[in-house]
């Protein structure tokens, strides 16, 4: 299948996973110096704000088109952008994991609270 529109599906791509990221840290640092746990709803929001940067940035400016046209590449090596990319959301993806682990010790051990995990 062909796909109709690569260029915002990447930039929908890279804000969701950038929102989610973001997210994450915020939510271990409000738990860590505050004892808050961040609604998904507040999450969801982040996410929808990266997304509207990465649009304006680079979809609407036309940036990505220009990104794409002239094949940049990261360190001027096709490799190294290769792998720079799989590391990146590989590390975006883990968070969905460590992320939930991180938050549940911090609620244990700063807060004396388990039950938001059960």
């Amino acid at each position: 299948m062909k796909e109709d529109e690569p260029h915002a599906l990447t930039v929908w791509a890279l804000g969701i996973g950038e929102g989610f990221f973001v997210s994450v840290f915020t939510d271990i640092i409000l738990i860590r110096f505050f004892c808050i746990k961040m609604d998904k709803w507040l999450m969801i929001g982040i996410g929808i704000l990266f997304l509207l940067f990465n649009y304006f940035y680079f979809f609407r400016s036309e940036r990505g088109k220009r990104i794409v046209i002239s094949k940049s590449t990261f360190l001027e090596s096709n490799k190294i952008s290769i792998i720079a990319t799989i590391l990146f959301f590989l590390i975006l993806i883990s968070s969905l994991f460590w992320g939930a682990i991180c938050s549940k010790y911090l609620l244990e051990t700063y807060c004396n609270q388990s039950s938001l995990f059960q």
